[in-house]
């Protein structure tokens, strides 16, 4: 207890000077915080400038490297538009190419006239005017009803013309001839004719050339030739050819060509043949309207007027029939 009062009045007695010393000490310390207190804005006025001056060249920079972007950026998108484009046009040509087809020329139809011959069975168109429009002025030369009165075309009398169209311009001719099945095709199936080989033998049967051994030959040379079967049953043997022909006003030298469109066709042992021919310098202007022409020969129906070549017999029409 004696303790306790003892320590007691030693901390009395050193209070007055302790007192001071804690209210120096404080002092100071708010001395000092507010030293530090005051020169905060003036640093931070520092600080701040030098932020916005980092900022502001940070911001220059930025700005030049954005609009560098962004023209680059619109140089791209203007380049892939336009090649966007570009795939478009080409999408819808594609489309427009695949929908619509080709344009065909389409040739304008020839005018024709038409020949129909009941006691022989044929019938057939033929041009009467060119490709450029002028007409062609045909007349009829020849007209027989019956094979055994028409004029033979070569000494064996074998073919013989029953119809034939001249126009004296060409001069340009359209005839039909009848003959019986010449040497060259005797013996042979008709299963086994070629169109080729039928040409060359209608050809050769009307030429009056010959070789040293006496054979037949066709001085006329077949570019082209094929068979075709028609829906009626018929074989239709089609060829061109060319051959020599005589000087004329448009020609006078004495080497000449004609060139020629034909169709040959049998029937009862009898090759019926239609040829259109005229000179090589007509031939651009003519070929379309002989090429239709030959393609339009038909052997028709026989008829009770039907004359069979080699038996016509009296031919006399009775008034019943």
């Amino acid at each position: 207890m004696a303790l306790a009062l003892a320590q007691s009045r030693i901390d009395r007695s050193f209070a007055p000077v302790a007192a001071p010393r804690a209210r120096r000490g404080r002092a100071a310390a708010r001395a000092s915080a507010a030293g530090e207190l005051s020169a905060t804005p003036g640093r931070a006025a520092r600080d701040r400038d030098d932020v916005v001056r980092v900022d502001r060249g940070l911001g220059r920079r930025d700005a030049l490297v954005a609009m560098t972007m962004s023209a680059s950026a619109l140089a791209m998108r203007e380049r892939e538009a336009k090649a966007e484009e570009m795939m478009a046009e080409v999408d819808r040509a594609s489309a427009d190419a695949i929908e619509a087809p080709a344009a065909v020329e389409v040739k304008r139809t020839l005018a024709t006239k038409r020949v129909e011959s009941e006691t022989l069975a044929y019938e057939f168109e033929y041009p009467i005017e060119a490709e450029s429009g002028k007409p062609i002025s045909w007349a009829v030369s020849r007209e027989r009803e019956t094979y055994s009165s028409a004029e033979p075309m070569s000494p064996n009398a074998r073919q013989r013309i029953v119809y034939e169209l001249l126009s004296f311009k060409g001069p340009l001719t359209t005839v039909v001839t009848v003959s019986n099945v010449p040497p060259a095709l005797e013996g042979k199936d008709k299963s086994e004719w070629t169109a080729r080989q039928v040409a060359n033998a209608v050809l050769a049967d009307k030429a009056t050339g010959r070789v040293a051994s006496g054979q037949r030959v066709s001085l006329a040379e077949v570019d082209n030739a094929k068979k075709q079967t028609m829906e009626n049953g018929d074989t239709h043997y089609y060829y061109e050819y060319i051959s020599q022909g005589s000087p004329n006003l448009r020609e006078p030298e004495a080497t000449t060509f004609r060139h020629s469109y034909g169709v040959t066709v049998e029937r009862g042992g009898y090759l019926y043949t239609l040829s259109s021919s005229a000179p090589e310098i007509y031939w651009d202007e003519l070929s379309r309207g002989f090429d239709e022409s030959v393609r339009s020969f038909r052997l028709t129906k026989p008829t009770r007027k039907y004359r069979e070549p080699g038996n016509e017999g009296l031919g006399i029409s009775l008034p019943f029939q």
